[in-house]
């Protein structure tokens, strides 16, 4: 017999599969994991958006759309008209502008401050500079206003409008969807919107909050300069040493023609991409909701 303590023995427990059953559902690492996977049914504000019902415009939003309308046409028929007796009451002035020492100047900056909606005017301050400039000269003059008055707005919209422009793209679904376009087209998309009717100032309030970089940006501003340059040559054409030229009218026709013509179908391409984009874009709005709600129910961030 061996010395010592005597061993000791315990009682072994034995389990059955009554006596201890493992839970149904065994808890997860990852609260975000117990999160439903089904998403929410589209709003009615995103339904009628998927099926081109748009909503009713207000008495005031009739009234300003085709005010402004009537005024632009107006405008275009009295300028068509009596441009020769505008172009000589303006004599003083376009003489004082191109004899000045910084004459050209003046319409940069005005250029640059009209780049920040709701201003505009862009081509009345570009036909002026074809009228008091030679080509070369006004050519120069309406392309540095105009890149350093898009280069300003791009950069103040970045860096004080970033966050009113995500809400605006939750509030407004033609907006946001146009974002949404123009963030997963890039370059391409960027360039087909400076050419299309959208106002430019307006595009480059879209591209400075949906995160397009500077270097897209730029590249896509200097290649639709032509566009900005059409109405120079229409206010060049209408030099009285030039109204009487064949040449030059025919020129300046085509060159209007074309300008319409591009901005037409670079208008259709956008809106074609815009309506592809429709059920994409309002499912990314449905799963937001979804990990957007749970989130905050688990009081985890938002995603």
């Amino acid at each position: 017999m061996s010395s010592g303590n005597p061993p000791m023995y315990y009682p072994q427990a034995s389990y059955s599969s009554s006596s201890f059953d493992l839970p149904s559902k065994v808890p997860r690492d990852n609260p975000r994991d117990s999160i439903s996977s089904r998403t929410p049914e589209p709003t009615l504000q995103e339904s009628n958006f998927l099926q081109g019902i748009k909503e009713k415009k207000s008495t005031k939003q009739k009234f300003l759309f085709y005010g402004l309308a009537a005024v632009l046409l107006v405008a275009v028929v009295l300028i068509s008209i009596y441009h020769e007796k505008i172009i000589d009451d303006l004599a003083p002035v376009t003489d004082w502008l191109s004899e000045h020492k910084f004459g050209p100047l003046i319409p940069i900056v005005i250029l640059i401050a009209m780049s920040f909606p709701p201003l505009f005017g862009h081509e009345i301050v570009a036909m002026l500079a074809g009228v008091t400039w030679d080509l070369p000269e006004a050519f120069l003059i309406v392309a540095v206003g105009t890149l350093l008055g898009e280069i300003a707005n791009f950069f103040v919209f970045k860096s004080a409008c970033s966050a009113r422009g995500a809400k605006m793209e939750q509030k407004d679904l033609s907006y946001g969807v146009l974002a949404h376009v123009v963030r997963e087209g890039g370059f391409l998309v960027v360039l087909v919107v400076r050419y299309s009717a959208i106002p430019p100032h307006f595009a480059t309030t879209v591209f400075s909050t949906v995160g397009i970089s500077f270097g897209v940006f730029i590249g896509a501003a200097i290649l639709s300069l032509p566009k900005a340059l059409v109405p120079v040559y229409i206010g060049w054409a209408l030099r009285p040493e030039n109204s009487g030229n064949k040449t030059s009218n025919i020129i300046e026709k085509a060159v209007l023609v074309a300008s319409i013509i591009v901005t037409i179908v670079a208008y259709r391409w956008i809106n074609k991409k815009m309506e592809d984009a429709k059920e994409a874009f309002v499912y990314s709005r449905r799963k937001a909701r979804q990990f957007g709600s749970s989130s905050a129910a688990l009081g985890l961030p938002m995603v």
